[in-house]
């Protein structure tokens, strides 16, 4: 069997024990010390014998012609001489020194571990190894109130990699600028211990030391870095994690939101470029706090960031705990100066604190006065802004709102040191201020104009702009005039479309109403830069106003049955760990374990339902072009848990105002009178209350986790849940 090895910083490299046959252990029973079946071995003064006891008797038979039998007679008696305090090796060794035998002695072989040779319990371990990722320390109070901090990295040689636990001052080494991916490094004085994932695990002790090593006469065996660094436009989708470098374009302000679990996370956007092109960055809790300190042009290095599918089908990266950013690394020199390309709306987020943008002018709305708190005069005005890639609504404050006067539909402006901030469903709005460069049809500057997006009825939602649909009508009401608050006049047809995915109000309005006349149930309409609403009852509306365009009949093949609402699937009855994509048409059963304490109201336009933005009570509406007084709608978001996972779950409209147990206005009026939140959701008895909701399942685009848009909600019956049971347990039977 093979001798053991033994582990102190190096490894000794260790023969094949040959054991005496068994008579002989039998007949030298009494003289061998217990636990005879443990190979041993005898280390002098830093010199390894490298015989075993068998070997040396041997030796001593072969040098000094004795027989087998005075051999071990003489090994007994030192033995006995010595009070049994010397192992058989020892005396053997004695015995042939006394007849002149001198056993041959040499420094052993050795060589430093490795990461394959690690076990737990082994310390004083010596390694050398290259540096595969680091991750900084985080600080934390030990049971006693003392602070402490840890932080890791991960190591590699030939043989594989370890992960290098760090505490306290021996993580300062860790920090920004300490050590980086690639780097060598020799560890002294380790222990190994098995890690959470049981794994062998290695730490530093109070006495251990971490050191660069970059010219180790052994550092050509460790195997080269794997080429991870990759330029913008060289990303995939098949790539998992990846180093990035770039220089700093834009950030946003750090966001703060409830984990499923209870705990609250954090997240920041950076938009990043180098020479080949811009990625959107999602850095997530302390990284995003991170965001705060970085600078316009600064240079970063992301390391192991994520690479994801982007809302828009781009790629985007994301930086959590297995990450780093790492500012103003060293030996980056490939990086062109900052390029002034403004962003395309696809690319502005909530909450960035400074942007440039180039877009088109879609419609100027009026400009509105208001008073500050201070008592003095502010003034504001709003613009619906696009390009190729979507709209948005940005709103120009005071000497900014004066020049914004002077655009006019189809003018491109050029806005530099903007900032966004986050509208209705956590869409970007924005923000024109006093810091903010207004350039209107800057000579050089070319934006493409809105490209509708042409949507299938189930992925219409509320407030999407430049929409295109494509559907047979299924119901159609004449077109009637309307009083405005104003006084005047308006038009407005109503009408059902439906394609092979679902159906979906719509409203024609002025020109577009009269056109209802010639309409008729089974005809095909196409509406091009039609817009979205949110519906009383929460349902998604589709607008057709004054910018869109209405094709009746297209030569387009459509099925020639119209789709009525009745032959739209409904819900499917699943567990919350069943929804697991966008667009599917569900009802789950569940116990609401916390109601997010946001605002629950937000306004519309009485004439045409849109949602409004302005100040105080009146408000300016897009479509319209007019202020007005706006009507509230309700909104409630909650999760909902059901023992296989949980869901975020939005309600709208009506389906909010019969869960709240108030109308929209009543809310309006308690939180005029008590805007307190955490009173006004501590009042409502919703966390513990059990659910059936029905909806369809949405991807928050600024967390990347699924949501379940409520169309309907019920207090599950008893009965009903009891009679589904036993079917299913027919169905299993």
């Amino acid at each position: 069997m093979p001798a053991p090895v033994f582990r102190a910083g190096h490894l000794w490299l260790q023969k094949t024990v040959d054991f005496p046959a068994a008579d002989h252990l039998r007949c030298w029973e009494p003289f061998f010390p217990k636990n005879i079946y443990k190979p041993r071995r005898t280390v002098l003064s830093g010199l390894e014998v490298e015989m075993n006891f068998e070997q040396m008797v041997q030796r001593i038979l072969e040098s000094s012609g004795l027989s087998r039998d005075e051999v071990m007679s003489r090994i007994r008696a030192k033995q006995e001489e010595l009070g049994g305090f010397v192992t058989l090796e020892g005396a053997a060794n004695i015995v042939a020194r006394e007849l002149g035998i001198v056993f041959e002695r040499r420094e052993p072989e050795t060589r430093s571990l490795r990461i394959e040779d690690l076990l737990p319990g082994m310390s004083k371990v010596e390694l050398l190894a290259r540096v595969v990722r680091v991750q900084e320390p985080r600080e934390f109070q030990r049971p006693g109130g003392k602070p402490g901090q840890v932080g890791s990295m991960v190591l590699q040689d030939s043989t594989g990699e370890i992960r290098l636990v760090l505490w306290d001052e021996k993580a300062e080494i860790l920090k920004q600028g300490g050590l980086k991916k690639g780097d060598i490094v020799r560890v002294q004085g380790a222990y190994v211990r098995q890690g959470l994932d049981r794994k062998p695990e290695l730490s530093l002790g109070a006495r251990g030391s971490i050191v660069l090593c970059p010219d180790h006469p052994l550092a050509e065996e460790l195997p080269p870095l794997s080429r991870s660094r990759m330029k913008i436009a060289e990303l995939s989708p098949q790539m998992i994690e990846v180093d990035v470098a770039g220089r700093v374009v834009t950030t946003s302000e750090v966001r703060s939101f409830d984990r499923p679990d209870g705990t609250t996370g954090k997240v920041a956007t950076l938009i990043l470029m180098d020479g080949t092109g811009q990625v959107r960055v999602s850095l997530w809790d302390e990284w995003a706090e991170l965001a705060k300190e970085l600078n316009r042009g600064e240079v970063v290095m992301l390391e192991n960031a994520v690479v994801k599918a982007g809302p828009a089908g781009g790629l985007e990266l994301s930086l959590g705990s297995g990450g780093r950013l790492v500012r103003n690394p060293p030996g980056i020199s490939d990086l062109p100066e900052l390029r002034e390309r403004p962003l395309k709306i696809a690319e502005v987020e909530p909450d960035m604190r400074s942007l440039d943008l180039a877009a088109r002018v879609r419609r100027v709305l009026p400009l509105r006065e208001f008073k500050r708190s201070d008592g003095s005069t502010g003034r504001v005005l709003s613009v619906v802004l696009a390009d190729d890639t979507g709209a948005l609504r940005a709103s120009f404050w005071d000497h900014a709102a004066e020049l914004a006067q002077k655009l006019r539909a189809n003018d491109v402006v050029l806005l530099r040191n903007a900032y966004t901030r986050s509208g209705l469903g956590g869409r970007p709005e924005i923000h024109a201020g006093r810091a903010t460069q207004v350039e209107i049809n800057p000579p050089g500057v070319e934006v493409a104009g809105p490209q509708p997006q042409p949507l299938k009825i189930k992925d219409l939602e509320p407030n999407l702009e430049a929409v295109e649909v494509v559907g047979r009508i299924v119901e159609l009401s004449g077109w009637r005039e309307f009083t405005r608050p104003d006084g005047s006049r308006g038009k407005v047809a109503s009408l059902v479309l439906g394609d092979d995915s679902g159906t979906v109000r719509v409203s024609l309005w002025q020109e577009h109403a009269e056109k209802a006349e010639r309409m008729k149930v089974g005809d095909v309409v196409r509406l091009v830069d039609a817009y979205t609403t949110l519906g009383a009852f929460g349902q998604t509306e589709l607008h057709l106003g004054r910018q869109g365009q209405l094709e009746l009949n297209p030569a387009l093949e459509l099925p020639e049955v119209a789709l009525g609402e009745s032959s739209v699937p409904g819900p499917e009855r699943v567990a919350i760990s069943q929804v697991d994509r966008e667009g599917m048409r569900v009802e789950v059963r569940g116990t609401v374990i916390q109601v997010f304490h946001r605002r629950p109201i937000f306004e519309v336009c009485p004439s045409c339902g849109r949602s409004v933005g302005g100040l105080e009570t009146s408000l300016i509406c897009e479509e319209c072009g007019k202020q007005v007084v706006p009507e509230h709608r309700a909104v409630v978001s909650l999760l909902l848990d059901d023992g296989t996972g949980n869901i975020r779950v939005a309600l709208f409209g009506r389906v909010a105002e019969r869960l709240l147990g108030m109308g929209a206005q009543q809310v309006f009026e308690a939180l005029k009178a008590n805007p307190d939140l955490a009173a006004f959701y501590g009042g409502l008895g919703l966390v513990g209350r059990e659910l059936l909701v029905s909806g369809v399942s949405r991807r928050d685009r600024y967390f990347d986790q699924l949501e379940l848009r409520a169309q309907d909600f019920q207090i599950p019956d008893p009965l009903r849940e009891a009679r589904m049971l036993l079917k299913r347990l027919k169905e299993m039977t």
